[in-house]
């Protein structure tokens, strides 16, 4: 059987782009329908790629050690990261705005966010859509993917990071210092399942404890006493 004009118009047309044809005839029952569709979808190509980088990150490191994962990440840093984050002065933006713009990304990748306040810091604690989504579901260890477990910097200091998170030391922490920033965020990936992934924003990234340098291998600058 032949596909009809409508087959091919809906098989051709995004979901959301469907959600708003239908929102605009008046139809927002059907508009709201597909706007769950197109998430369930997202959902599903979320899930694809996070078990993509995953897997070939841990053969990385599985065939050529776990410092060939830093190199890895350092090239995506280097060739992707690094335009995104020098778009603005990052640093130079009131902390309530550098909040939103990581829980937002956060929320959007199908975690959950709980924000606390103090005089220092903004403290952002997500059940990750991501990284703390494989952790939870049991994806790590002997028979699954990959557990760092070299300490240094890429782990924060620690004896166990699951391989996904790296990202999150070297990414966004390690090469903003290295370029003479500071860190994107201070992040504190889940230790166990349930656990929560805590970013931590604070109001003046230049006065930034010395233990957030060095448990990713490197000097805090010297400040003004």
């Amino acid at each position: 059987m032949a596909l009809g004009h409508d087959d091919i118009a809906r098989m051709t047309t995004p979901l959301w782009e469907q959600a708003k044809q239908a929102i605009d005839a008046g139809d927002t029952a059907k508009g709201t329908q597909l706007i769950d569709a197109a998430a369930a979808r997202w959902r599903g190509l979320q899930e694809y790629s996070i078990n993509w980088v995953t897997s070939l990150l841990s053969f990385i490191g599985r065939e050529l050690g776990e410092g060939a994962v830093e190199d890895a990440l350092r090239r995506f840093g280097d060739e992707f990261v690094q335009a995104r984050r020098e778009v603005g002065e990052w640093d130079a933006l009131p902390a309530e705005q550098r909040a939103r713009v990581i829980a937002g990304a956060m929320v959007a990748n199908f975690g959950s966010c709980d924000v606390e306040e103090d005089d220092e810091k903004i403290t952002l604690s997500f059940r990750c859509g991501t990284g703390g989504r494989l952790i939870d579901e049991g994806r790590y260890g002997t028979e699954g993917y990959l557990v760092l477990r070299e300490p240094g910097g890429r782990t924060f200091q620690r004896e166990e990071l699951p391989v996904y998170c790296a990202h999150c030391s070297i990414n966004n922490e390690i090469q903003p210092v290295e370029r003479g920033r500071t860190p994107t965020t201070v992040e504190e990936p889940p230790r166990a399942p349930g656990e929560p992934c805590v970013h931590h924003v604070y109001r003046d990234p230049s006065r930034l404890p010395d233990d957030v340098y060095l448990r990713i291998g490197k000097q805090p600058p010297d400040r003004p006493t």
